[in-house]
């Protein structure tokens, strides 16, 4: 397995035998999970190449993750991790901005806050 993106304790990339692995770490309370999704080269291509809207699938999918662990939640699949792709990464910014207001709102968080917390985490390791 060898890292394309990411280090650390944040969600980070790897290649697994031919397969794109996007790994999210996520902490709910005291219980903490590792979530990993296949995802395809034109995702990682636009991780790589924008990191507002890298920060942003950070966030969003955190946030639905988190969601998923409480008791009765319904469980994230890779087709609907595949969906949130496609409204992260692909969709136009117009679009990517109400995805944001709709999921913050939705579950009760700024999720601008957190996209601005970790660009500038980012900017600061450059």
């Amino acid at each position: 397995m060898s890292r394309l993106l990411g280090d650390g304790y944040e969600p980070h990339v790897d290649t697994l035998a031919e397969a794109l692995l996007y790994s999210l770490p996520v902490d709910s309370g005291f219980v903490s999970a590792d979530f990993s999704f296949v995802i395809r080269q034109e995702d990682l291509d636009v991780l790589l190449a924008d990191p507002y809207r890298r920060a942003a699938l950070e966030v969003i999918a955190h946030t639905l993750l988190q969601q998923s662990m409480l008791p009765g939640s319904t469980k994230v699949t890779q087709a609907m991790f595949e969906a949130l792709l496609e409204e992260v990464l692909h969709a136009s910014p117009q679009a990517l901005e109400e995805s944001i207001v709709r999921i913050g709102r939705a579950h009760n968080i700024a999720i601008p806050v957190f996209i601005e917390q970790i660009l500038t985490r980012r900017a600061g390791k450059a």
